[in-house]
């Protein structure tokens, strides 16, 4: 804890805390301009998770929170590796489906579902079950309608929804299943109609229904009407596809029973695809913004509590998180696999997207509802460099979420989006840097201010 005099106890009021934002911290926006400048470099490749890019940074922030005097706290040094589901593939040469003995064409004309089990089927008989709803209480049976049973045969079912309904229809998996459970042995799905949520041929996870599912695209109908599917041989071998990605985790020893985590993610989107915005010919999305910044800050507030020559009373644990942009994936690996006990857990403070400032900008924070008194403790830190937007918003699309799903407070500072967002042209030389060194110095007086209270207490907030 940091040692105060009774005489300073009586003044510190009259002070603001540690740090002045109003002003901008030259040697701050040098550190910053080096690690943003080298995270978000061509040489990084876009740091896409599981990729040599990725690897690059993870050993770069590793190589920075040694430098800086951190001790490791992943599971393999500073490193904390998780794995998870990148994409599901199929095997060409044993993911084959011919109607009337005519082939037809793998991801041209048809695909496998995610709720394909995989299996070979030879040349059995084809009944089409309309829709495949049956709702007995809503005296609606598109089974019953047509005296059919299925057991033994390869069932085919259009997915749209029956018009001049009065009820909600089952959803695909529900009628998928009632024709699984009636014997069917495969399934063939289609559209009638336009406009209704089709099935997606690239997907992350197989939820196996224990038989073969396939969607039939409309260019398979030009080899084969799709009122007169008689008979199909059909076989489907998909298998999950994993990656590997890495937290780093860092942590700063006061001798406390509690620690503050302070975080940011280092992934970005590779050379674009999955989550990018920009339309064009392939090309590195850099992310300077998202999230080198934020990765910069969690390593610049690093850098100032190991060496601000005081002792404070909580612990502090610094998290660069991979694989945020696949879903949060990092965050939630390390939610539910602690290398500390969430219970430790003061509250956890995440900077996503915190370097395109501009004048007469805010600076958002959300995630005031996760603790009662938060709004107040913002609004009494003294800075003019910038209006404070706060925001109650506790599950916003960033790691903080995760850990208020945990039980823990949490916030998430950030400058808001842009037009570079998830585009090749969010590069380093659109970063205000000295902005940044500026919120840094506002958060940096924020955590001291927490620094002489007791632990904050979780709020659930009624929405």
């Amino acid at each position: 804890m940091r040692k105060y005099g009774i005489l300073l106890l009586l003044i510190l009021p009259l002070f603001t805390f540690a740090q002045d934002c109003s002003k901008v911290n030259k040697k701050a926006v040098k550190r910053l301009k080096i690690d943003v400048s080298t995270l978000a470099s061509d040489q990084m490749e876009g740091r896409k998770p599981g990729t040599t890019g990725e690897i690059k940074a993870r050993d770069y922030i590793v190589a920075r929170m040694e430098e800086i005097g951190l001790s490791p706290k992943g599971t393999n040094g500073f490193v904390q590796d998780f794995s998870y589901f990148e994409t599901v593939k199929q095997k060409p040469n044993k993911t084959k489906l011919s109607i009337n003995n005519k082939l037809i064409r793998l991801n041209h004309e048809f695909f496998p579902i995610n709720l394909s089990s995989n299996g070979t089927l030879t040349d059995i008989p084809v009944l089409a079950a309309l829709y495949g709803i049956h709702l007995p209480a809503e005296g609606y049976s598109d089974y019953e309608r047509l005296d059919l049973e299925v057991n033994g045969y390869i069932v085919q079912l259009d997915i749209s929804t029956p018009k001049n309904l009065e009820f909600e229809v089952p959803d695909l998996l529900s009628r998928a299943i009632e024709a699984k459970d009636r014997g069917a042995v495969a399934l063939l799905l289609y559209s009638s109609q336009n406009g209704v949520d089709l099935p997606i041929s690239n997907f992350k996870r197989i939820e196996k229904i224990g038989i073969p599912v396939v969607f039939l695209k409309p260019s398979a109908f030009a080899k084969v009407p799709v009122e007169y599917l008689e008979n199909a041989s059909l076989s489907v071998l998909q298998y999950e596809v994993p990656a590997k990605a890495h937290n780093v985790v860092g942590f700063l020893d006061n001798g406390s029973e509690n620690t503050i985590a302070i975080m940011g993610h280092y992934d970005h989107l590779g050379f674009g695809g999955e989550g990018s915005l920009y339309k064009g010919p392939r090309r590195i999305h850099n992310g300077a913004d998202d999230n080198a910044s934020g990765t910069a800050a969690v390593l610049e507030l690093a850098h100032y509590f190991v060496n601000n020559k005081d002792t404070e009373q909580y612990n502090y644990l610094f998290i660069a998180f991979s694989a945020e942009e696949k879903g949060l994936l990092g965050s939630q690996y390390f939610v539910n696999n602690p290398t500390i006990p969430l219970s430790e857990l003061n509250f956890a403070l995440n900077m996503d997207m915190v370097g395109r400032m501009e004048k007469g900008m805010d600076l958002t924070i959300e995630g005031t509802g996760s603790a009662l008194k938060w709004e107040s403790y913002l609004k009494e830190i003294d800075c003019d460099a910038f209006p404070l937007k706060l925001e109650k918003r506790e599950d916003g699309p960033s790691d903080h979420t995760a850990f208020y799903k945990m039980g823990v407070p949490a916030l998430h500072f950030w400058t808001g989006k842009h037009n570079d967002y998830h585009r090749p042209s969010d590069d380093v030389e659109k970063i205000n840097f000295e902005a940044e060194s500026q919120i840094i110095s506002f958060i940096t007086s924020f955590l001291l201010k927490m620094d002489d209270l007791e632990k904050v207490e979780f709020h659930l907030r009624k929405k």
